[in-house]
């Protein structure tokens, strides 16, 4: 196998500024469109991220005194957070983290990923089709992001809005009323405490909390806590702007639901020409040139994604793709993520094989950092609904079983499982009620009857 090697980027001959490079408004920094510059940029230890301590030291300048600690204290949990903090550190939490979304971690994933997705996919073909990304595509980032971190849907979503709250803090230094910011975010911090504290007991082990509280994850508590929120944040917006780019491809490409190495070229596709998140954001750390072009400390570098993944420039990092980043800040989920879509579509296709748009274009997000379908209709054959005597029927059969008040063993709930799914009913994963054949049947008449 080939290799390539990247370039130094303050020795080796660049690409002009019209070519890949060019300067963002008042010297704040640089654009970056070239897929060589963007490999060897990126790739440079020489660039890092941008650290909350420069910002929030701003803000600070802007607060009456009362207000500082609560500055302090938001900068220490943001400090913490892999995403922002340097290299060395952000090794450290990656190799803590990294256990979780390895090849083994994901195969081990891929059966509940695969329950979630049919279960999702069976309620959308029951009504019919809906609208996707509120009904199919962020539903699944949910309950996957709350699987892997320990945390119900519920705590999941409230965990989400709760850091949106406190991420505006970063930039509350623009707002008229700073301090408020502040108050607010600090008071989400609160609850973020709270939540995470009450849903890690509970957690399952093989789930970020469920490990932390066995005492698995070699870090303080406080980097635990901080990088689960963090995993939280990564895990919505662009898992399901990824799924809804992929679907519009896919179920608008004929044939392609039903072909499994179209489906995955159509999903390189998406994440090639529209990536969910738009940029990279990196700091320069000490001064580079390229092309007699001086990038100085503290300037941003700012790399387009869509831009970068394009192959028609110089042939570099194969085929490779910037949407899950670049370097050693790679997303750690890339891997999960793109189980996730194969196993959506995957669902899909055995579940609702008919679903197509539903001949209206797709509305798109305006948003400077993200890039996906806001509303994409979509339309599919509802499967029969569940017939109650011919369910009773072929549970008594399966199980040899004629008093349908009995409580089943194990063993025979395994079987009433592949009986339900034969019959086009899935059964979820956390489905603790029914003991009975009488009551399997009566769920399965209400939730898809």
């Amino acid at each position: 196998m080939s290799r390539t090697r990247s370039r130094d980027p303050q020795t080796a001959a660049a690409p002009a500024a019209d070519a890949g490079l060019s300067p963002l408004p008042g010297g704040l920094g640089w654009t970056v469109t070239s897929r060589a510059l963007a490999t060897r940029l990126l790739g440079d230890q020489r660039l890092g991220v941008l650290e909350p301590q420069p910002v929030m030291s701003h803000l600070a300048t802007k607060l009456p005194a009362e207000l500082h600690p609560a500055v302090r204290e938001i900068t220490a949990f943001a400090e913490r957070v892999m995403l922002q903090t340097g290299h060395d550190r952000h090794m450290v939490l990656r190799r803590a983290f990294g256990g979780f979304f390895s090849a083994d971690a994901v195969t081990a994933r891929t059966p509940g990923l695969r329950a979630d997705a049919e279960h999702i996919v069976q309620r959308f073909a029951e009504a019919g089709g809906g609208e996707f990304m509120t009904a199919v595509a962020f539903p699944y980032a949910v309950r996957t992001g709350a699987r892997l971190i320990g945390v119900t849907d519920e705590e999941y979503r409230r965990l989400h809005k709760l850091s949106q709250q406190l991420a505006l803090v970063a930039y509350a230094a623009r707002l008229e009323d700073p301090a408020e910011a502040v108050r607010a975010g600090r008071a989400a911090l609160v609850r973020i405490r709270e939540t995470v504290t009450a849903a890690r007991t509970a957690a399952p082990g093989t789930s970020v909390l469920g490990a932390w509280n066995a005492g698995a994850i070699d870090l303080p508590d406080e980097d635990v806590e901080a990088n689960a929120v963090m995993l939280v944040q990564a895990s919505l917006e662009t898992v399901g702007g990824m799924l809804g780019n992929t679907a519009v491809r896919i179920l608008g490409t004929p044939g392609a639901l039903a072909d499994a190495e179209q489906r995955e070229r159509l999903l390189d596709d998406a994440l090639r020409a529209e990536p969910p998140l738009k940029t990279l954001e990196r700091v320069v750390r000490e001064p580079i040139r390229l092309d007699g072009h001086e990038l100085r400390p503290g300037q941003i570098v700012s790399v387009r994604i869509a831009d970068a993944n394009r192959m028609d420039d110089d042939p570099v990092a194969g085929r490779a793709l910037f949407s899950f980043g670049w370097g050693a800040y790679r997303c750690l989920g890339a891997r999960l993520a793109r189980h996730q879509a194969r196993e959506l579509f995957a669902a899909l296709h055995r579940i609702a094989p008919d679903a197509a748009p539903a001949g209206e274009d797709s509305e798109r997000i305006r948003h400077i950092r993200f890039d996906m379908p806001r509303r994409l209709r979509v339309t599919c054959t509802a499967p029969p609904s569940a017939d109650a005597a011919a369910l009773t029927r072929a549970l008594t059969e399966a199980l040899e079983e004629d008093d349908l008040d009995r409580p089943l063993t194990s063993l025979e709930r395994e079987v009433t499982y592949v009986v339900l799914k034969e019959h086009g009913v899935t059964v979820p994963e956390d489905l603790r009620g029914p003991t009975t054949i009488r009551e399997w049947v009566t769920w399965a008449i209400s939730a898809h009857g």
